[in-house]
């Protein structure tokens, strides 16, 4: 389901903590604006159809618009982080100064992996943020806008001088990221855990363990996940109809695509059209 910004809002600010093993129901979209987080504590796996990732204590992610995401636990840590989001006018006068080519190549990567003496700017910020937020009247905007940039440039900085290499996901994670790598590629196949295990080249058994302990689900229901996620996409933003989505999507039949979803959402995918859709 999408969240959007508030009504008359350029700017929102959540602070996040979760229990472990808490994962997001349904990807959220980030339909006309950016967002970023801040890990403060845990770590958590995020995925979209662009790319898969785990954030870790310290970690920025800069997520782009017009993207959906997914999160799920990563450890048996509680998490908590801040999050960001934000419209074009809160950046355009970074933009004009940095380019905007540099800051959708940061949105491309992903992730920054602060350096100590980095991660203690940023929480400055962010706790001057928070302040702001809380105590929002009409003049807040603009000074968090001004926050805003200051926390993008200390994040460009630590990019550009030397900050960890990006990786797009931790080694130990690699056979989980090709198993969703593989299911997406393969969504319309509606690929068995036997098909994905051949496709990575490991056993059935071990992969099911791998999405058992690391994001808590069994593969069948993360599969699920993906179709339902994958549904949501194409009611949204496409114009295919539902016998074509329940095909991209790797539905059996009409009737299973529609059991299912209503079963997720709480809507038939008719209403959630209506509800989300631009047509």
């Amino acid at each position: 389901m999408p969240f959007p910004l508030k009504p008359g809002y350029n700017f929102d600010y959540y602070h996040i903590r979760r229990a472990p093993h808490v994962e997001m129901s349904s990807a959220e979209a980030y339909t006309d604006f950016y967002g970023l987080s801040y890990v403060l504590k845990g770590e958590r796996l995020i995925y979209s159809p662009n790319f898969t990732t785990v954030l870790q204590a310290g970690d920025m992610n800069f997520i782009p618009r017009h993207v959906y995401t997914r999160a799920a636990p990563a450890s048996d840590m509680p998490y908590e982080a801040i999050l960001i989001k934000f419209t074009d006018l809160m950046i355009e006068d970074l933009l004009k100064l940095i380019g905007a080519d540099t800051y959708e190549e940061l949105c491309s990567e992903f992730v920054i992996h602060c350096e100590k003496a980095t991660q203690i700017k940023i929480l400055t910020i962010l706790n001057d943020i928070e302040q702001e937020w809380n105590n929002y009247n009409k003049y807040s905007e603009l000074v968090l806008k001004g926050m805003l940039h200051r926390l993008i440039i200390t994040c460009l900085r630590e990019r550009t001088l030397g900050g960890i290499p990006i990786q797009a996901l931790e080694r130990k994670h690699e056979c989980l990221s090709d198993a969703i790598k593989y299911i997406k590629a393969h969504l319309r196949e509606s690929p068995s855990l036997k098909d994905t295990a051949q496709g990575i080249h490991v056993s059935p058994s071990y992969l099911s363990k791998i999405f058992i302990n690391q994001l808590h689900t069994s593969y069948s229901d993360f599969v699920l996940s993906e179709k339902i996620q994958c549904a949501q996409k194409l009611l949204v933003n496409s114009k295919l109809t539902m016998t074509q989505i329940v095909s991209e999507a790797g539905f059996s039949s009409n009737a299973y695509f529609s059991d299912c979803f209503k079963r997720h959402t709480g809507f038939s995918p008719t209403q959630f059209r209506k509800e989300n859709g631009n047509f």
